[in-house]
């Protein structure tokens, strides 16, 4: 543990995070310091380094120094102390054998992480293995370098497009956040190969459309997978990094957490601007794409940053980035209502709000399985910027813009990726009930749920929230007939066009905008006896609600014959509605 250390005064545009490829040349160490930041100048000062979404007892705030952030620390006036001088070395230290659990669904064979090529394959042999009940999906932005992005959805008649409720998984928004990806695929391998042997996982697999992408930065993922242990001796690996970072980063290119958008230094923004001169050769690399979220995006109180060197930048538009625009638009085209994303480290579950400390209109509903997920996983349960400031953020974007009941998972304690065989089996096996609770409490009706076996402590938490098992999203039933009462099979869409709300307190953001216009547009089938159940989010966004005002969807059912019939509907959470017989043709 180092010395405690208190830099001299430095104003909040002093500096910004010297990344990987911008003053690593220095031979200097990865570091871990432990931050107290008080008051928002503080805590403005603390967004320009990288954090590790861990914070102590006290309240300290870890963060990643990259080589030049030390001396931009002693200068900056933050209160701090070095807790691990060489992460690299510690890294490759801990214990790589010690395993706690039996084997879990979808380990690896090689009990080593997976590389990009490992997750296509094992996604392609599941969808041939159980063709009925998984389907791969290509998602329709390809990388910057040129990738494309693959999810899988998963659930019994898979290619039957119903209205059953959608859960949504994914991982690696952050480049470096390796165990984030495995429990996606892990959480499918356990569904489609358990159902016989868990009620509960059958139950799922037949109620529920599940969808996951276990990497959604692809290009960053890539990148820090191509680097080899330091123990190798080596440096490089599979890929071809960018010559001047191959140079640059040695064993610390495991540890780069954005996506891989070069920025020129005409690119940069005017945020904090870089505390020293640049490696010539060498330009800022990325867009952090958990910060490029359109929900409150452009902040000025430290919950992203303009700067293309911070670790936090949040580029230059509301999804400008590829990997972004694939989870919206994903979002967007179908009802999901609940998701996870995961991340590492800090053993924390997250939920709304991370701009403000204001509770979310579905506090009761989101803290009371929050805590009752937690009593599985053992992770802390706790609004998200009770961490800190966070915006431009997955999981807000997902429930303030579609109303899903989503989650941050943040996993693996104080380490991005400690050793696969004695840490990511283990997490799964903790966290396998708490997606088990939230895939059933939140997507299914209640005469819908299995006995979830829950423990004494969940079924505490819940009721401590009052919550008490009734349906958590919106259920829109009917038939669909000809002008003779027959019934037809009919295609239905809901569609609204609405205003996400960018940044708007004090000085606004950098766009000067105060909205970012959006579509949602999902679509199902009914079978040849027309009826349908849609279990669907509500159509009123949750600032829109909080506000006392409604929002509407347009309903449209189409007929055989391509005639259709439209109405308005406000649905709300816990509604049933049965339209009846809806006459179309």
């Amino acid at each position: 543990v180092g010395a405690i250390g208190i830099g001299t005064a430095a104003s909040a545009t002093s500096g910004a995070t010297a990344g990987p490829s911008a003053g690593a040349t220095s031979g200097e160490t990865l570091k871990l310091a432990r931050v107290w930041a008080v008051g928002r100048p503080e805590h403005r000062l603390l967004a320009s380094f990288d954090d590790t979404h861990v914070v102590h007892p006290d309240g300290a705030v870890e963060v990643l120094l990259w080589p030049g952030d030390l001396a931009r620390l002693q200068a900056s006036g933050l209160r701090f102390q070095v807790d691990v001088d060489d992460l690299v070395a510690r890294d490759a230290a801990l214990p790589r054998v010690g395993r706690t659990v039996a084997a879990q669904p979808g380990e690896t064979k090689t009990g080593d992480y997976r590389v990009l090529a490992d997750y296509e394959a094992d996604m392609r042999s599941l969808a041939q293995r159980f063709p009925t009940k998984a389907k791969l999906i290509e998602l329709p932005h390809k990388t910057l370098q040129g990738r494309t992005v693959y999810g899988l959805e998963v659930c019994t008649d898979v290619n039957r497009r119903d209205g059953r409720p959608v859960f949504y998984q994914d991982g690696c928004h952050h480049a470096r956040e390796w165990p984030a990806s495995e429990m996606p695929l892990m959480w499918v391998y356990d569904l489609l190969e358990n159902p016989k042997k868990d009620a509960r996982m059958k139950a799922i697999l037949d109620n529920v459309r599940t969808i996951i992408v276990p990497v959604v930065n692809v290009d960053g993922f890539t990148f820090t997978r191509s680097f080899p242990p330091v123990e190798s001796g080596e440096v490089g690996g599979q890929t071809n990094p960018l010559p001047a970072e191959a140079v640059l980063l040695g064993g610390q290119g495991r540890y780069v957490r954005k996506n891989r958008r070069p920025l020129l230094s005409s690119q940069l923004g005017v945020g904090l601007g870089p505390a020293q001169a640049k490696p010539v050769g060498a330009d800022a690399i990325g867009v952090d794409p958990n910060r490029n979220y359109a929900y409150a995006w452009g902040d000025d109180e430290g919950g992203s940053s303009a700067d293309g060197f911070a670790q936090t930048y949040r580029g230059t538009d509301p999804f400008s980035e590829q990997e972004t625009k694939n989870v919206s638009g994903l979002l967007k085209s179908h009802q999901v209502l609940a998701m996870v994303t995961n991340h590492t480290s800090g053993d924390l579950l997250l939920w709304a709000w991370g701009d403000t400390r204001a509770d979310a209109p579905d506090n009761a509903l989101l803290e009371g399985l929050g805590r009752a997920m937690a009593t599985y996983n053992g992770y802390k349960p706790q609004k998200s910027i009770d961490l800190y400031v966070t915006t431009g953020t997955t999981s807000d974007y997902a429930y303030g813009v579609l109303g899903s009941i989503g989650y941050t998972f943040e996993h693996a304690g104080s380490s991005f990726h400690p050793p696969y065989a004695v840490t990511v089996p283990a997490m799964y096996a903790k966290n396998r009930e708490a997606y088990l609770l939230l895939a059933s409490y939140a997507c299914l009706a209640p005469e819908q749920r299995p006995d979830l076996k829950l423990t004494a402590k969940a079924r505490g938490e819940l009721a401590e929230q009052k919550l008490k098992g009734g349906l958590s999203h919106a259920i829109v039933s009917g038939r669909a007939v000809d002008g003779r009462g027959r019934a037809v099979p009919a295609s239905l869409t809901l569609t609204k066009t609405f205003d996400t709300l960018l940044w708007a307190k004090g000085a606004g953001n950098p766009l000067g905008q105060r909205a970012y216009s959006e579509t949602i547009s999902t679509s199902m089938s009914t079978g040849s006896d027309g009826s349908f159940a849609w279990h669907v989010n509500p159509s009123t966004r949750p600032i829109i609600a909080a506000a006392k005002k409604t929002e509407s969807y347009l309903l449209t059912v189409t007929g055989p014959d391509g005639v259709g019939v439209s109405r308005r509907l406000v649905l709300t959470r816990g509604q049933r509605l049965d339209l009846g017989n809806v006459v179309v043709g």
